[in-house]
């Protein structure tokens, strides 16, 4: 089995756990796939689908059985995944109203970001708290976001954190930049440009009502440089796809 990249764009893809991979077959026990394959796509034995172990690798796959709960291929090829950005952009993303934030992890999973961070902030509205169903529904949104745009891999979610917490992790892990109204900071451009092109990149945004100035100084302190968009006020939603659309035509990915 080959490595190329010959996927037909028009083959439909789905993302698997790397344990449904067995040799040279694909078994795969799941009631919703088996019914979206067999009822709303009207696949069958013989219609060639890619399925994706979501850790960086594909394989077109030949169906052999479609029902009951179950799926069933031989591999006829297997490949890397492509459409991956060679920087890890993560998101920390101030708490929003639900319909703007799975707006957000949708079109950021488009884009490329890497791992998303809901941040609960002074100013959101959300008090953070997370139910099962909650996540699942976010989750789903990533995934099939991430189908849709050939991604190769699932960008992760992470539970909500602290603003403090969000600091420090995101400053622990390479350059990281403030979206900020405020004056007196530097154009994102201009600090990307400085950089030496980084593995990985932080940017932390906040809610509708914005970061309060405490915020700003919590993040100055810990190293953790604050940038502006220009003179047009963003929405919560809109600033850190911006910015990451920056980002990633900055160092290579969006050319």
């Amino acid at each position: 089995m080959s490595k190329r990249q010959t996927t037909r764009s028009n083959t439909y893809r789905f993302f698997v756990p790397p344990t449904c991979f067995r040799g040279d077959r694909v078994e795969i026990d799941d009631p919703d796939l088996a019914r979206q394959l067999a009822v709303v796509l009207r696949l069958g034995v013989g219609d060639r689908v890619v399925f994706l172990d979501g850790i960086g690798n594909q394989s077109i796959v030949v169906l052999t059985e479609v029902g009951k709960g179950r799926v069933r291929g031989q591999i006829e090829q297997q490949e890397l995944a492509g459409a991956e950005p060679h920087l890890a952009l993560t998101l920390y993303i101030g708490l929003m109203r639900a319909e703007r934030f799975e707006w957000l992890l949708q079109k950021g999973t488009e884009l490329g970001v890497a791992a998303f961070v809901p941040v609960l902030c002074e100013r959101s509205v959300s008090d953070g708290a997370v139910g099962a169903a909650k996540l699942a529904r976010w989750q789903r949104i990533i995934r099939e976001a991430a189908e849709q745009c050939r991604r190769g891999r699932i960008p992760q979610l992470e539970l909500p954190i602290g603003f403090d917490q969000a600091c420090a992790g995101a400053i622990a892990n390479g350059p990281a930049l403030l979206l900020w109204e405020g004056q007196g900071v530097q154009a994102i451009g201009a600090v990307l440009r400085a950089l030496t092109a980084p593995v990985g990149l932080s940017l932390l945004s906040g809610p509708e009502g914005g970061l309060s100035d405490a915020e700003y100084s919590q993040a100055q302190a810990h190293g953790i440089v604050a940038v502006t968009l220009g003179p047009r006020t963003l929405r919560a939603e809109t600033a850190p796809l911006a910015a990451a659309a920056i980002a990633l035509y900055q160092f290579g990915d969006m050319e």
